[in-house]
């Protein structure tokens, strides 16, 4: 009969499980505690005189209203950029109208509205967009507009493209439960491909910039 390994018996196979869980357990606290801190206490800058307005997509109406109030009535800009990408499957049937009626890119009261798809149809895509726009129009400085759990990731991805002075402001849609978990999961892949990914336009093998 072989003999046992010194401090591999039967007591310490059977403890083996239960060390498993518990390190599985610690780590996802962790990750709990990280994505509370960096998600839902983002650092962000309070809205001032910008060359640019932008509305990182989706153009929910939340986002979309806050940033018009921002140039419309605090006239912080005279341009204001909504990005529209296409709507998603899971989106609402009144959702999808609102998307294409693009009653948001109207021209206001002399305001320049500059509505575009992102290509690729992400944050990165958008990034590049800023990048374009603002190297053609001179931008110093262009005020970003998200919702808080995304404000960390996309100040990444934006300034990574664009180097003038980057102002995130959010709005707060107040998610709990299995929303705000799924927002955790989201941003936290998200995090990892922009790492993967630390160019401006530079893609994940496979997944190249679309041509169209």
């Amino acid at each position: 009969m072989a003999e046992t390994a010194p401090g591999w018996g039967p007591a310490t196979r059977r403890r083996w499980p239960l060390v498993v869980v518990i390190a599985v357990v610690l780590l996802v606290v962790l990750w709990l505690a990280v994505c509370h801190a960096v998600l839902d206490d983002p650092r962000v800058e309070r809205p001032g005189a910008s060359d640019a307005v932008l509305v990182l997509g989706p153009p929910d109406p939340t986002r979309v209203e806050y940033a018009q109030d921002l140039v419309y009535n605090q006239h912080i800009a005279k341009t204001l950029v909504i990005s529209v990408p296409d709507a998603e499957t899971y989106d609402s049937p009144e959702t999808v109208d609102y998307y294409e009626a693009r009653s948001f890119c109207n021209e206001h009261d002399g305001v320049e509205v500059i509505c575009f798809k992102p290509d690729p149809s992400t944050t990165q895509g958008e990034a590049i967009e800023l990048r374009s726009l603002a190297q053609e129009r001179g931008w110093d400085t262009v005020t970003a507009v998200t919702f808080t759990q995304h404000v960390s990731r996309s100040r990444l991805i934006l300034s990574r493209c664009y180097t003038g002075e980057l102002r995130m402001a959010s709005v707060d849609f107040h998610l709990t439960g299995t929303s705000l978990l799924m927002q955790y999961v989201h941003q936290s892949a998200g995090f990892v491909k922009a790492w993967l990914t630390p160019g401006c336009d530079q893609q994940l093998p496979g997944n190249p910039k679309s041509s169209s």
